[in-house]
């Protein structure tokens, strides 16, 4: 059993070393593997091929495997049709994807999917989850750069001529934007700005109340 999972984990290592895609590492959890790749090169208008390796050191049933590109926007992911046999339940929604597998014991199952990005320079983070029925999850996550000029992987400043100082500070498009001042709700009425009467009543200056007049009791008859 221990020479089988070694196995599978050199197997996902050496998924890696491949001329075709960019180099990556081994996310695990409690023996649950999962391992994102994109393929290179990176072209401008074209889609992007991405790899997705799963290796547990059990049997799982409904494994869930989901893919999910940061900023959404625009990206949509080829499928469900034509996905591998091993692939149940395929869904695709805006910038990612979704399906279960059932995974054997220290077996690596490979999963590609074709992303189409949005004709926008600028970085894309690109994450690819295993989760159980129980709530255990792992994910393993890449970055890559697009421009006009190509895209990179993971990319650094003295990679690629022009790419902005990505790592490890975060783009200034990802940092949190300050909430704008609150405006008061319901907006306060203006103040008026007519001048006051020169000469406002006061209680002494109204007229005086009439007193109710009281008819006398009548005299009781003897």
């Amino acid at each position: 059993m221990k020479r089988l999972w070694m196995l599978a984990i050199m197997m996902m290592a050496w998924a890696g070393c491949g001329g075709s895609a960019a180099p990556g590492s081994v996310r695990c959890n409690e023996n649950l593997c999962v391992k994102i790749e994109v393929a290179e090169p990176i072209r401008w208008g074209e889609p992007i091929t991405v790899m997705i390796v799963t290796t547990t050191d059990r049997d799982i049933t409904d494994l869930g495997i989901s893919i999910y590109v940061y900023p959404s926007k625009g990206v949509v992911v080829e499928g469900p049709e034509n996905w591998e046999g091993e692939a149940k339940s395929g869904m695709v929604y805006e910038g990612g994807a979704g399906w279960r597998v059932t995974t054997k014991t220290g077996q690596p199952i490979t999963f590609t999917r074709v992303v189409h990005l949005p004709q926008e320079e600028g970085v894309f983070k690109i994450m690819a989850s295993a989760t159980t029925i129980q709530g255990m999850r792992v994910t393993d996550s890449v970055y890559i750069y697009v421009g006009r000029e190509g895209g990179v992987v993971n990319p650094t400043p003295d990679v690629l001529p022009g790419t902005p100082a990505l790592v490890p500070t975060a783009p200034p498009e990802w940092r949190l934007t300050p909430f704008p001042t609150s405006t008061p709700w319901p907006t306060p009425f203006p103040t008026p700005t007519s001048p006051v009467p020169e000469h406002t009543p006061t209680p002494t200056q109204l007229p005086p109340l009439i007193s109710p007049v009281v008819p006398p009791t009548p005299a009781a008859s003897p």
